[in-house]
């Protein structure tokens, strides 16, 4: 897999970054969630040290990805059964049909 390197700003600090070739968007929007999340904690007064920032923006992210797993494990469940019960409506239609 090719790789392709951007540049990208975090807490004014310039980084390049290697990401793989066509996520370079993707990897620049997440930069700038993620200085957006960095201004929004530093303006709610609970900011202290870039460390501090760090770690609680990291745990909040993971906090939201958990969030989302939960969400995609349900839907998941709930589609399964969907197409469980689909499957018995055709099964009995076909059953009623041929009987």
């Amino acid at each position: 897999m090719t790789t392709a390197a951007i540049d990208i700003v975090i807490l004014g600090r310039p980084y390049k970054v290697a990401c793989p070739a066509g996520q370079e968007v993707a990897l620049q929007r997440a930069a700038d969630t993620l200085n957006e999340r960095i201004r929004s904690f530093k303006q709610s007064g609970k900011a202290g040290s870039n460390e501090q920032v760090a770690i609680m923006l990291a745990l909040n992210v993971c906090h939201d990805l958990e969030l989302e797993k939960d969400k995609n494990y349900q839907y998941a469940e709930s589609m399964d059964r969907r197409i469980k019960l689909l499957q018995q409506t055709i099964e009995e239609a076909l059953a009623n049909k041929l009987g």
